[in-house]
């Protein structure tokens, strides 16, 4: 009985801890330039526990350190740019400090005319295609953009802490 009950609260941390849809390829190769209001210093709403602070990496790539508060744990570095499909901006973003083959994770991101506000919705990791060519990608994501159940239930919301 105890062993069963420790597979269930395993299945439903695996169930409920999911990460956005990842691919090899990109939307596409990153031609929007970095948009202003973005970069500087953010926090998530349901956590303080860490900084974001976003800084120009070249015109159209983007810096993400997560910093921890807890001067015990270290940093972590992440590398994005968006991505325009038909009017939705989309952040590709993978991680600095893995070598060779990137893996991106894609995330709609809105963001309030003053630019206080960010609202990042990831795609859902339910996707099950795989795409080894960024103009397929980019026309999937075109196809579906618009419904709801394309993203996690669950928005990611940041201001800005700067």
């Amino acid at each position: 009985m105890k062993n069963y009950l420790t597979i269930c609260l395993l299945f439903l941390a695996i169930l409920f801890s999911g990460c956005p849809y990842s691919s090899e390829v990109a939307i596409d190769g990153g031609e929007s330039k970095i948009d202003e209001k973005i970069l500087g210093k953010w926090e998530q709403k349901s956590s303080s526990d860490y900084l974001y602070v976003v800084t120009k990496y070249d015109d159209a790539t983007y810096q993400i350190v997560k910093q921890p508060k807890n001067e015990s744990e270290s940093s972590t570095t992440y590398y994005g740019f968006l991505s325009n499909v038909n009017g939705v901006r989309f952040l590709n973003v993978w991680d600095a400090g893995n070598e060779g083959t990137r893996t991106y994770y894609f995330y709609k991101l809105e963001m309030t005319p003053s630019g206080a506000k960010m609202v990042l919705s990831p795609v859902t990791e339910n996707i099950k295609e795989t795409f080894t060519a960024s103009a397929d990608l980019k026309a999937f994501f075109d196809k579906h953009k618009a419904l709801s159940f394309f993203y996690s239930k669950e928005d990611e919301e940041y201001f800005r802490a700067d």
